[in-house]
């Protein structure tokens, strides 16, 4: 599914895809983009602030060295962040994430145990997770990394 084919579904583990809404200005990041990864300098210039959270769903790592997330019964672990000049940052941001990727909203919950709305990029074809994808019980993309990175793999 492309970026604009957003159809207004609800999914099992409350993901939403929607038209875009210029009022939700918070993005949750779960892999590359989070503090001390490869691409944080990419959405760095737009955000105002920081927090740990997490979302419902399962996340897996890719080859490439990248994850995605999809729908699922597990906790995916994250950051989420207060974006600022809205407009420019998702169109960075859809750009950076590509074809692979579709921009949803998803319930949050932040460490202080507040759920917020968020934009979160999910693997646009799921099927993709199993086939390609290592899946990563804790739900933690980063922990996972440090942990590959440590074994020597």
């Amino acid at each position: 599914m492309s970026r604009s084919d957003r159809t207004g579904a609800t999914g099992a583990t409350g993901s939403r895809r929607t038209r875009p809404n210029p009022t939700v200005d918070r993005l949750f990041v779960y892999g590359t983009l989070r503090q001390g990864q490869t691409a944080r300098a990419v959405v760095m210039p737009h955000v105002d602030r920081w927090e740990p959270a997490t979302t419902p769903g399962r996340i897996y790592a890719f080859p490439m060295g990248y994850p995605g997330l999809v729908d699922g019964d597990g906790v995916v672990v994250g950051e989420l962040c207060v974006l600022t000049e809205l407009a420019a940052a998702l169109a960075l941001l859809d750009a950076f994430e590509g074809a692979d990727f579709v921009r949803m909203l998803r319930q949050v919950t932040c460490a202080d145990g507040r759920v917020e709305t968020a934009w979160v990029y999910q693997l646009a074809d799921p099927t993709t997770a199993d086939r390609y994808g290592e899946h990563i019980p804790d739900g933690d993309w980063v922990a996972f990394w440090r942990r590959a990175l440590g074994s020597g793999s």
